[in-house]
C-alpha cells in the first residue's frame, strides 16, 4: 500500500481541497441565485457538501429525481475517467526526474477538474 501512495504528498491534498472548496463555493452560488421557489424545494447545502460526488451534484439538489439521476449517471463514466487517470498517472514512472513533481499536480489537476467540472455539467440539466 506504501508503494501505491508514495508519489502522493500534501500538495495533492492541498490541491484537492483547494478543488473542493472552490467547487462546494461555486455550487452555494449558483444554487442563491434560484427562484425564492426553487430555494426552498432544491437541497442545497446537501448539494453544496455533496460536490465532492462530482457528477452527482446536480441530482443530489434535486432530491435524486430520476431525470437528474440518470444523467448524472450518463456523465459518471467520462467524469470517472478523468479522475482515475489523473491518479492512475501518480503510479507511472516518470523519466524526468526535474519534472516528476510539477507534472504528477499537473495531471492530478486534471483529473480533479474532470472530476469537479461534472458537477457544473450536471447543473445544466438539473437547474433547467
Amino acid at each position: 500500500m506504501k508503494h501505491i501512495f508514495q508519489h502522493f504528498n500534501r500538495k495533492h491534498g492541498y490541491v484537492f481541497l483547494g478543488f473542493y472548496l472552490a467547487f462546494a463555493c461555486l455550487t452555494l452560488f449558483v444554487l442563491s441565485r434560484q427562484p425564492a421557489s426553487d430555494w426552498r424545494d432544491n437541497w442545497n447545502m446537501a448539494a453544496t457538501v455533496g460536490s465532492l460526488s462530482g457528477p452527482f451534484t446536480g441530482a443530489i439538489a434535486r432530491h435524486f429525481q430520476s431525470c437528474c439521476w440518470q444523467f448524472s449517471v450518463s456523465l459518471f463514466p467520462y467524469c470517472a475517467a478523468f479522475l482515475l487517470g489523473g491518479f492512475a498517472f501518480q503510479l507511472v514512472p516518470v523519466p524526468w526526474q526535474a519534472a516528476q513533481g510539477w507534472l504528477r499536480l499537473v495531471v492530478w489537476s486534471i483529473g480533479l477538474l474532470g472530476w469537479f467540472g461534472g458537477g457544473v455539467v450536471s447543473f445544466g440539466h438539473a437547474l433547467s
